[in-house]
Order: structure tokens, then sequence, then C-alpha cells
């Protein structure tokens, strides 16, 4: 297992191949990058390639195209796409970009903030696993937003956990829940 900083993003890649790859954009305040190489298991590191894009903003076919170059697409069995806090407006983004295993929402902005829909991920509400605690975004969780949004996903019944977690402690938990699916 190696952890290689590039440009666009911070790249682990794993002991194991063929191994599934993630990215996994962060968000704001530097909760993102670096920063999130600590909140990944050991065990993930060395089974699973993640992209950890540097910033929110860095295109993710540039931070692919940095996984590639370290880790070669034919040593990749499937890819995810995640997004921790405003991190998750970029799996809004880019969630037609592949043929995406996971979409996971970890402790997400909602839609609405990023000029999206609350049904931008209807058509694939199967493939998202989502943690969230709805007061973590503040009395009026941004105009009601991060509320409703919380409550479409479960209207949905999308497989999403409910837990009072701090928010910089969220993908810890995604991990502690959802790393069986991530690592297959």
């Amino acid at each position: 297992m190696a952890v290689v900083p590039l440009q666009k993003s911070v790249v682990i890649t794993p002991e194991r191949s063929p191994a599934p790859a993630i990215v996994f954009y962060g968000g704001l305040y530097g909760l993102e990058g670096a920063w999130l190489v600590h909140k990944i298991p050991q065990y993930m590191q060395q089974s699973v390639a993640f992209v950890l894009p540097r910033h929110f903003t860095n295109d993710c076919t540039a931070c692919l195209n940095e996984l590639h170059s370290q880790f070669a697409a034919e040593k990749i069995s499937s890819y995810s796409l995640c997004g921790f806090s405003r991190g998750a407006i970029e799996v809004y983004r880019y969630r037609d970009l592949k043929s995406w295993k996971i979409l996971g929402l970890v402790d997400p902005s909602a839609p609405t903030l990023g000029g999206f829909d609350d049904a931008v991920l209807d058509s694939q509400s199967s493939k998202i696993r989502c943690v969230y605690w709805v007061p973590n975004w503040g009395k009026d969780g941004y105009g009601g937003r991060v509320p409703r949004f919380a409550q479409h996903l479960r209207d949905l019944k999308v497989n999403m956990k409910e837990q009072a977690t701090e928010h910089a402690s969220m993908p810890v938990l995604f991990f502690d829940v959802f790393h069986k699916e991530l690592m297959t």
C-alpha cells in the first residue's frame, strides 16, 4: 500500500489487485484530500484504491487520470463515488460519469445547495449508501433543505444509517457501516 500525493488528489494504491476503486470527495475547511487518509481504516487502504481529491472543485476525470497513473485501470474491478459534506455535491454532479457501483453520501449537503433537485439521484437510488445526522447541519438545516433531503432519502428507502455522530467523524462511521460493500 502506498499513499501518493499528486497535483489534484491523494491516491492510495492497495496491495491487492484487482481491487475496487473509490473516488471520495471531502468537504469545506480542509476536510478533504490528505485529511481523509486518516479516516479510512488501514485494512481498507490495503484492499481498495482510493482517489481523494485535494479540493472539492477538482474535476473527477482529472482525479481518475491521476489514479490510473499510479494504479492501472485494468487492475480496477469496480468504481464507487462518495462525497462527504460539501463533497456530496460532486456525487450529484458526476453521477453519470461512470457506471458507479456505489454512490456514497456521508452527512451530505442537500442537492439544492449545489443547484440540483432533491431527486437528482432517484434513478440510481439502489446504489446509494448514506450516513446522516441532520442536527449537524444547524438549527434550521440550511433553510430546511437538509431535513427535506434526508426525508426524501427516507421516502426512497435508500440504505441509510442515521446516527448521532459529530460531523467530522462521519467518514469513519460510513466506512464502519459500509466497508464490506465497498471492498467487494
